[in-house]
């Protein structure tokens, strides 16, 4: 097996601009509280966009309570982070 140029990387890759410490963030997807705001924010794009594939006056409905689940997603979710269900800092990782 020869070894090429590229096997590490682009061979004009300045590596000391690397943020390591911004790879090894902990809080990346792992907060309780802004899956929530997200799960919350995704059942009401569905809702609502079942709500405008129904024709009757229902539909309507459907849609603004859908529009009504996605704007509660979006403020419970940073409450939620900032009642302590957001990203922890681990002990293994860098800090500054």
């Amino acid at each position: 097996m020869s070894k090429t140029k590229y096997r590490n990387g682009a061979p004009d890759l300045d590596k000391s601009s690397i943020d390591y410490e911004a790879i090894q963030d902990p809080g990346h997807m792992h907060s309780v509280g802004a899956w929530i705001g997200v799960i919350l924010v995704f059942v009401g794009v569905a809702v609502a966009s079942i709500g405008t594939l129904i024709v009757n006056n229902s539909g309507w409905t459907l849609f603004f309570v859908g529009c009504g689940i996605v704007v509660l997603g979006a403020i419970v979710g940073p409450i939620l982070v900032k009642a302590g269900l957001g990203p922890k800092i681990h002990r293994n990782t860098l800090q500054r």
